[in-house]
This record gives structure tokens, C-alpha cells and sequence, in this order.
């Protein structure tokens, strides 16, 4: 039988976890409620161990910095509360077998570089579109890390100089796909604002004020792939998140992206506009590129 990886994909609200094969095949898959507190967390992360005896090794992808050589994580987000943890050396000591640790949105951009969008793309991004913003960057086939860790931290660009408010200045604040879609629930009277189906279906009639709101949404995320591209100057770049399966997402993004070059002659001289695409693997992104993550760690202590 084909050696078999636990990945763990630690999330705001939900735990996910999957058996998965060398070829990244699901096995078998569950889901459990985020705990709030440090003893409940590690609880959980040491039960789903239990229930998956005979994996060769353990892989987690979490919000926060990580560092992928020890694998201690400094939580970020909704998991700030965990503050810093030596997580890979606790699992490891735990279940006896080799861990990997990795930031969730470098978790995703692993996923599409070994199975998926970015596969064969020398210079690409995968930017994660959620509560807040994430991102990976590839640079000449490789993960960009950088020597802090937080290379494609993309929520913490400062896009309005002028805000009195440091946080609100920010691509995390202003550029919320969860906060777009409560906006439009509210103004279009829709039930409840956490439902994205629903006013997606009111957006992709156009109607108003819902159109609107989305396409300065789409903006915003065109903004912040023109400020990638005079940068790094990629070839493709991703759009992730479960926002990311609604086609007019992608379409509405690259047509914000022309309008951006066509109403400044310096953005169509200078930014090349990248291919942008749909990631692949939507939900299953952190959980895959983990173990992405952990194999080539494990190619790499050889």
C-alpha cells in the first residue's frame, strides 16, 4: 500500500483534516469546530492523530508566521489568542513521526505549484481572498519565505496614505471578501449576511446597489495585482478563497485590471497585466499543499 501523510488545516472556525496518499489523493476527510483556547486546541490536534494511526508523517497549515525550518508558528487572525508555539516539535514529540508546519495562504500557493495552476510557472502568486488577504509568491520555481517569514504578507499593504487609522489604511481592511458579501446581504435586505450564494446570485444579475458594491470590490483586488506586478512582474497570479469558484469573480478582476492600465498610460507602459485564473483547489488547498510542504521537506533533510 502506497505510504498515506495526515495533513491538519487549522482555520478560523473549523479544523480540516484528511489521509492523503504520495500522489495527493484524498482519503478520508473530517471537520471539527476551532477551539478558543490553547489546552482545547492542542486537544483536538492530538485526537485527530488518534483516529489516524499508520501515517508516515504529519502535516499542518496554519494562519499565522511560520517558520518552516522548526516549524513554530506565531498565530495571526482568529487564532492571535494562541500567541506563539513550538507547534511541530510538540506534534512531533507526541506522535513519534515527522512534522511539517506551514502559513496557510504558502500552504495554497504549494497546492497549485504541485498540482495545480502554477505547475510549470517560474514566477507566479496565489492571492487568498477571505476574511481578510492572503498570499504566496513563486519566484524562479521557488517559495518565497524571505528571511522574516512573511514574505506575501499582502494584507498588510498600505493602500491609502492618507487614513488616519494605520489598520484601515490596509489591503486586509479594505479588501474583505466576507465583508463585501455582508455589505451586499445588507443593502440588497438578503437574510443572512454570511451566505455567499445569495448575493452572489443578486450580483450576477447586476442588480443594483449589489453590482456596485462587488465591482469596486473587484478593483480593490485589481489595485493590489497592479502593485504585485510593479514589483515582482509575474507571469500568472491566482485568486484563491471560496470566493474564487464564481467565474464573474475572475472576469470582473481582469476587466477592472484593463481599466486600470486604459485610465493611466504609465500602468500600460510600465505593469504587464499577468494571467489571472481561478486557483484550483479551493478548499482543499491548505490541506494539500501541507503535505506538499512536508514532502519536500522531507527531499530536502535527505
Amino acid at each position: 500500500m502506497a505510504r498515506q501523510y495526515l495533513s491538519i488545516d487549522v482555520g478560523g472556525t473549523a479544523v480540516k483534516s484528511a489521509r492523503i496518499d504520495h500522489s495527493g489523493n484524498i482519503i478520508v476527510r473530517r471537520r471539527a469546530v476551532t477551539p478558543r483556547d490553547q489546552a482545547a486546541f492542542l486537544h483536538l490536534l492530538t485526537t485527530i492523530i488518534d483516529r489516524q494511526p499508520g501515517v508516515a508523517a504529519i502535516c499542518v497549515s496554519v494562519p499565522g508566521i511560520v517558520n518552516p525550518h522548526t516549524g513554530a508558528v506565531k498565530f495571526t487572525g482568529a487564532l492571535a489568542f494562541l500567541g506563539q508555539f513550538p507547534l511541530a516539535a510538540y506534534l512531533r514529540q507526541y506522535a513519534g513521526l515527522p512534522v511539517y508546519v506551514g502559513n496557510d495562504a504558502n500552504c495554497a500557493t504549494l497546492a497549485e505549484l504541485w498540482l495545480g495552476n502554477l505547475t510549470g510557472v517560474a514566477n507566479g502568486a496565489v492571492i487568498t481572498l477571505g476574511t481578510s488577504v492572503g498570499g504566496g509568491l513563486v519566484i524562479n520555481g521557488q517559495l518565497v519565505h524571505g528571511p522574516h517569514f512573511r514574505a506575501g504578507e499582502l494584507s498588510a499593504i498600505v493602500n491609502n496614505y492618507d487614513h488616519a487609522a494605520p489598520h484601515q489604511a490596509t489591503v486586509g481592511a479594505s479588501t474583505s471578501s466576507v465583508k463585501m458579501i455582508a455589505t451586499v446581504a445588507t443593502a440588497c435586505d438578503l437574510p443572512d449576511p454570511t451566505d455567499g450564494r445569495r448575493a452572489f446570485e443578486v450580483i450576477n444579475r447586476r442588480q443594483a446597489p449589489a453590482w456596485s458594491i462587488f465591482t469596486a470590490f473587484c478593483r480593490r483586488v485589481a489595485v493590489l495585482m497592479v502593485n504585485v506586478q510593479a514589483v515582482v512582474d509575474l507571469e500568472r497570479i491566482l485568486i484563491g478563497g471560496g470566493i474564487s469558484a464564481q467565474p464573474i469573480l475572475i472576469s470582473e478582476v481582469r476587466r477592472q485590471f484593463r481599466l486600470l492600465q486604459e485610465g493611466d498610460r504609465r500602468l500600460m507602459d510600465d505593469i504587464a497585466m499577468p494571467m489571472i485564473m481561478a486557483a484550483r483547489f479551493g478548499n482543499d488547498a491548505n490541506l494539500l499543499g501541507a503535505l506538499y510542504g512536508l514532502l519536500l521537506k522531507i527531499e530536502e533533510d535527505r
